[in-house]
């Protein structure tokens, strides 16, 4: 008796949860492509990237993981700036998406983050580098394919400000 009523307790506490988080496979393997630019590395840590605005919490499962497709296409922009004695160390990847609803047309953000210190023939700096790139919500509601669009944009925003300071590196 006492059994089954822990049994049907926990069964009406877990259906009082809510909604039920759903995950979603990603493949982003189009965004990697081979570079060698070794001197240039991103923390591998994977995490799983959450949308947020929405009625029904989503999880997107990227694959290859952020912090790969990031490095590989921060490696492809800054290789043409590589000098002797040049090393690049990223991590703190962060990102998460968020659908505004209430904005015509209803938009949704990918905030994109990382911490990079670069060592420049012995001279060190460090800075946050950040890119919150914006697109309309696609009409089929693919985050997916939304993920992928802004993430090739949010690195290349990045990588962008990156190769400047490198290059800036140069002048010290």
């Amino acid at each position: 008796m006492k059994k089954s009523g822990w049994v049907i307790g926990a069964v009406l506490l877990l259906s009082a949860c809510g909604s039920q988080e759903t995950r979603m496979p990603v493949a982003l393997g189009e965004l990697v492509t081979p570079a060698s630019a070794p001197w240039l590395q991103v923390d591998q840590t994977a995490r799983n990237v959450q949308v947020r605005g929405l009625d029904d919490p989503l999880t997107l499962e990227p694959t290859p993981p952020v912090p790969e497709v990031v490095q590989s296409r921060l490696r492809r922009a800054l290789q043409p700036a590589y000098f002797t004695d040049l090393v690049v160390q990223c991590g703190e990847v962060a990102s998460e998406m968020r659908v505004d609803a209430d904005a015509t047309p209803a938009s949704v953000t990918l905030e994109l983050g990382l911490h990079c210190t670069i060592n420049a023939r012995g001279l060190i700096s460090a800075q946050d580098y950040h890119a919150q790139p914006s697109m309309r919500v696609p009409a089929d509601g693919n985050y997916a394919k939304a993920l992928s669009a802004l993430l090739a944009t949010g690195s290349d925003e990045i990588a962008g400000r990156l190769r400047s300071d490198v290059q800036a590196s140069l002048q010290r």
